[in-house]
């Protein structure tokens, strides 16, 4: 069982949050924007932890054998989103609710997912490019990366929300964006 622990030096306190096996090291950690809860990755689910009780609750993945790596919480922390096998997944906190967000190839997990600025998309690395889904319709843009066969690890949302950058294969690539609307759905 591997273990989170925050530390406050002015209460001289030590909360420690547990995962679900001794080798499930997480690789990222995520506070909610309002600071009442912490999430990451474990073995077969995204878990999150509320800070003052310590309770925590489960949001199970495609595949038990599936560790999320990042976790995102949307501007109004009332969902979360990260990627599982073949899909971007974005669960809806209160209810454990999901929808998935596919990519274009089946067998890859997308490292790294994150919200907008407004919460209405929700953005990843997939093979070739950066793709845009709006959340409630699903409709999808890709802005593609002069690579085909490689996959932005992170996203980033200026906070205006008007640019996408993601990081490829010896630069930093920055589009302006152009919200899907009329684009298909998956």
């Amino acid at each position: 069982m591997v273990t989170l622990t925050t530390f406050s030096f002015a209460q001289d306190t030590i909360r420690t949050y547990k995962t679900k096996m001794r080798n499930d090291i997480p690789n990222g950690v995520s506070f909610s924007n309002n600071g009442k809860y912490i999430a990451t990755g474990v073995f077969g689910a995204v878990r999150i932890w509320d800070t003052e009780t310590g309770s925590h609750k489960d949001y199970k993945t495609k595949h038990r054998n599936e560790t999320p790596k990042f976790v995102k919480f949307s501007p109004d922390d009332n969902y979360i989103t990260a990627g599982v096998f073949g899909a971007v997944r974005v669960w809806k906190v209160s209810t454990g609710d999901f929808r998935d967000y596919k990519i274009n190839i089946r067998n890859i997990t997308p490292n790294f997912s994150c919200f907008s600025p407004d919460g209405k998309y929700v953005a990843a690395g997939v093979n070739g490019a950066v793709r845009v889904w709006n959340l409630k319709s699903g409709v999808f843009l890709d802005y593609p990366t002069r690579y085909r066969n490689r996959t932005p690890n992170f996203v980033e949302f200026s906070k205006n929300g008007q640019y996408i950058a993601a990081g490829i294969f010896g630069e930093v690539r920055v589009w302006k964006l152009y919200y899907p609307t009329q684009a298909k759905a998956e």
